[in-house]
């Protein structure tokens, strides 16, 4: 069907012809007081044609794929780029001289029965009503996400990839001494037999605990240890500062900043698309540019940034196989883990605040010089152990100071549902604002 697609648009005088097109399946379902609530699936095809007509790059999405439509769409393409005045580098790409192996997720959940997994929810809000301080489950869901992405292009480019995983949750509502808070531990799975309700329910119970009875803490300066999520989000928020595109516009500190120190011997940032620990993996980008893992920060140093087909023409360095999305993005963010556990990594902290929720990523922080003032909740460290809750206080700091004034790296690496990884972080003495006295 594509290959008919490109001999169209040739025919009608492009000089070449992409078509990118995407399949996502999806199965969301919701359970509530042990009956469903929502049960939702989706199976939707659509395609983006990207096309070259006066050495003028221009594209329209499709999501009737009939030719009728296709003919229509590259005569509206042929306006549009008659129309444009500006020209920007129009660039198909020919393909990478290799692709690394990918091995596919090929469990079939599809092979389950709904039935199972509606038990498997009602079960695991079942396990989480047990504890005596839960008085509600709010929410407990359970997705699934299957994609397929194609491109084939006029100059012999026929990629695929696919994505496959499923996860689950439930929210709950805890209650003691007055004190009330949420708690929920997302379990990401390849497969079925990966969920267990009895476990997936503990593990929302020990989050909704540790937040109960919280107390607040003196504002001064604390040794912080953040959670491997949180050190992920915190990785994931400030992930921008890497593309290419950011250092074009002159949008990121790390702008000449290539080949320097920027942050603590030891610390090793990985965009690796083929960690199998990963929800996906990616062995190429949105415009067909294999995808291999690269080390953005080796030992401490910034080794240069990830690059589209475009930016790279710009910087006159390799693309990277980071566009996606329209986008410049890590195709697998993660930290590399380091040697020590939990436990190793706390024991020589006199007071300190182990940060495991953080609020306001978005609104707190400030990409142009790195400073973040977030909310922040978590366990306060005492004597190199856990002590007890610390309610909602704010924590702020620098990000580039963050990164040279790391003090240990937990072994510990744990994915989140968005792809990024970290392990437990001990990134030394930060601002923590609570009481005053």
């Amino acid at each position: 069907m594509f290959k008919n697609w490109i001999e169209i648009g040739l025919n009608k005088g492009f000089s070449d012809v992409e078509i990118f097109s995407t399949r996502s399946k999806s199965l969301s379902i919701e359970v509530y007081q042990g009956k469903v609530e929502n049960l939702t699936t989706a199976d939707v095809e659509k395609a983006k044609i990207r096309a070259v007509y006066d050495e003028k790059l221009v594209s329209f999405v499709l999501e009737d794929l009939s030719d009728v439509a296709v003919h229509k769409a590259f005569d509206l393409l042929k306006l549009n780029a008659e129309a444009l005045t500006v020209k920007e580098p129009a660039i198909i790409f020919e393909g990478s001289p290799s692709y690394p192996e990918v091995k596919e997720n090929t469990f079939d959940f599809d092979s389950v029965p709904v039935k199972d997994k509606i038990d498997y929810l009602i079960a695991l809000e079942k396990n989480v009503l047990a504890n005596e301080f839960v008085k509600q489950v709010d929410t407990t869901s359970y997705s699934e996400s299957y994609g397929e992405t194609t491109i084939i292009n006029s100059k012999g480019l026929n990629l695929t990839r696919k994505h496959n995983f499923s996860y689950a949750y439930a929210v709950g509502i805890f209650e003691k001494n007055g004190d009330i808070k949420s708690g929920y531990d997302i379990t990401l799975a390849k497969k079925f037999s990966d969920f267990d309700a009895q476990k997936d329910a503990q593990k929302t119970i020990d989050n909704g605990l540790s937040k109960l009875d919280g107390k607040s803490i003196k504002t001064k300066k604390y040794d912080t240890v953040f959670s491997a999520k949180r050190f992920g989000d915190m990785l994931g928020v400030f992930s921008g500062l890497f593309s290419g595109e950011a250092a074009y516009r002159k949008m990121t500190p790390l702008k000449d900043k290539k080949g320097q120190q920027i942050a603590v011997e030891g610390f090793n940032l990985w965009d690796d698309p083929l960690n199998e620990l990963a929800p996906f993996q990616n062995s190429f980008d949105d415009e067909g540019v294999a995808s291999n893992p690269k080390k953005i920060i080796d030992n401490g140093v910034f080794t240069g940034f990830l690059h589209s087909l475009k930016t790279a023409k710009l910087f006159n360095e390799t693309p990277t196989g980071n566009a996606f999305g329209g986008g410049i993005g890590p195709a697998g963010l993660y930290l590399e883990p380091g040697k020590k556990d939990f436990n190793a990594l706390i024991k020589d902290i006199k007071e300190g605040f182990y940060v495991t929720d953080l609020v306001g990523l978005h609104a707190g922080v400030n990409h142009s010089n790195g400073s973040f003032s977030l909310q922040a909740g978590g366990v306060f460290i005492k004597d190199g152990k856990l002590d007890h809750p610390v309610k909602m206080v704010v924590l702020s700091g620098n990000w580039f100071d963050v990164l040279k004034n790391i003090q240990g790296i937990g072994s510990d690496l744990t994915f989140d549902v968005s792809g990024t990884g970290s392990p437990t972080v001990h990134v030394g003495e930060l601002m923590v604002s609570g009481e005053e006295k």
